[in-house]
């Protein structure tokens, strides 16, 4: 097994998004685009201060994408012009394909306490990924997994993974265990991985895959090179090697593992739309006009176990 090296380490950058929400964005924008393939946007949004996520991300349209909000503190209420609703709360994730349109909106909210009172905490992070050419005018869907349905999968060496999308192979006890989504647009694997102190992972990727890992807090070594990430930073893995070595000396870490078959299409990018063409891209935002955007209505799975 030959683990890969590091490609680049990136630290996430304070921006404003929606109606003016304070979030730090790992990575997302066009020019870089084609390290990142098939995976376009990383922001971790939150914070202890009501008044810098209420503004939320009002109506708001989609095409081409899609997106994977996963909420560590706090509420998400989330509904789309075709009447769908609901709210993600603790440890859910929504993944959600806009395919040939949707008008969405989204708003954090402080969760409620069992006593009645409210936590003003919030953190959570959004991820884009792009759709294949072939199938950006699908069907719109929403994925949603409350937090009982994510496998919460316990190391020997104390390592703690949730498995969102992928595969954990030879588990100790429970042999291989596969994530919940395995139905997207993509061959994507999504970990929520927590390492205690003094203790290594290695995961396999297929060669040639796109990877990375986002440090949600703490620090590790990533990498047969072993670069050092601290929280709110990105490691960018190159593309050749099929897994990913990871270690935690003094200091643990939790971090994203993420990784996913890269496209290697054009890309026409504007705004919460990605389509392949400059006029694939002018027809959606003329259809945003004459109200012809929205083709379908979403369709809806809950995994609930």
């Amino acid at each position: 097994m030959e683990s890969r090296k590091v490609a680049e380490v990136l630290g996430a950058r304070p921006t404003l998004e929606g109606a003016g929400v304070k979030l730090m964005r790992a990575f997302g924008n066009p020019q870089i685009a084609p390290l990142f393939d098939p995976f376009l946007l990383l922001d971790d949004f939150g914070s202890h201060y009501p008044h810098e996520y209420l503004a939320g991300f009002p109506w708001h349209p989609h095409r081409g994408i899609e997106t994977v909000t996963y909420l560590l503190k706090g509420e998400v209420h989330h509904e789309d012009s075709t009447g769908t609703k609901g709210v993600i709360r603790n440890g859910d994730l929504q993944w959600m394909s806009s395919g040939s349109g949707i008008f969405h909106a989204e708003m954090p909210r402080p969760a409620l306490k069992e006593d009645g009172s409210t936590d003003n905490e919030m953190r959570g992070f959004q991820l884009w990924i792009n759709i294949p050419s072939n199938l950006k005018m699908s069907e719109p869907n929403y994925k949603n997994l409350q937090r009982q349905s994510i496998p919460k999968v316990e190391m020997n060496n104390g390592v703690t993974v949730r498995l969102v999308a992928g595969k954990l192979s030879k588990v100790p006890g429970l042999g291989d265990i596969s994530g919940p989504i395995r139905n997207s647009n993509i061959d994507a694997n999504y970990l929520d991985v927590s390492m205690p102190p003094e203790s290594s992972l290695y995961y396999s990727i297929r060669d040639g895959y796109t990877a990375f890992a986002y440090v949600i807090e703490g620090s590790a070594s990533f990498g047969s090179d072993n670069r050092h990430a601290d929280a709110r930073q990105l490691v960018l893995f190159r593309r050749e090697g099929d897994g990913i070595s990871v270690k935690t000396d003094g200091q643990g870490a939790r971090f994203l593992l993420i990784s996913g078959r890269p496209l290697r299409e054009p890309i026409a990018w504007y705004g919460p739309i990605v389509m392949n063409t400059r006029d694939q891209l002018v027809k959606a935002f003329q259809e945003l006009e004459t109200g012809e955007f929205v083709k379908h209505k979403a369709t809806n799975y809950d995994y609930v176990e």
